[in-house]
């Protein structure tokens, strides 16, 4: 993989987003339902604060500094119950933002992530041991839109598969 591959990605990425937000619709996206309690915008902030995560990684590299801690310590080690109580979090502080500002800042994300990766060296994009705080990954692995593709657009379809039958 190159750097020009995972621009490219990227820009896929952007480009099925603004489809599947046009499937949705503004008119049902702040509608409960979607995923449990959560609306379509809920889920939205969600992803955001999951990308924003990502790139604040991605952003310090490019500047050559050691990333700050992101979430409250420990918050991010996997465990289910950090995991509900840190996705708990992310809802309570997105839950009165506008829907404009929510789709604004996850449309931005894709193009802060180019950014990002044209600003890095491949050398500092594919070397696993480039960054110690990377645990052994290298930074490229952070271009990963997985979390939506297997964690809610599943759910998120069946959701819309039903709104558009009833």
């Amino acid at each position: 993989m190159h750097k020009q591959d995972l621009i490219s990605k990227i820009r896929r990425e952007a480009e099925a987003w603004e489809q599947f937000l046009g499937e949705v619709g503004e008119e049902r996206m702040q509608a409960p339902g979607a995923t449990g309690d959560w609306s379509f915008k809920d889920v939205v902030a969600h992803l955001s604060t999951w990308h924003e995560r990502s790139l604040a990684l991605l952003e310090a590299a490019a500047r050559d500094q050691t990333p700050s801690a992101f979430w409250f310590g420990g918050w991010d080690d996997g465990d289910d119950e950090i995991v509900d109580k840190t996705n708990d979090w992310i809802y309570k502080k997105n839950r009165n933002r506008s829907l404009a500002d929510v789709l604004d800042e996850s449309r931005q994300q894709f193009h802060r992530m180019e950014k990002a990766i044209k600003d890095l060296p491949d050398s500092k994009l594919f070397d696993a041991n480039q960054y110690a705080w990377m645990e052994g990954l290298p930074l490229a692995r952070l271009v990963s839109f997985g979390h939506f593709h297997e964690e809610h657009e599943p759910t998120l379809r069946r959701w819309l598969n039903r709104v558009h039958t009833t």
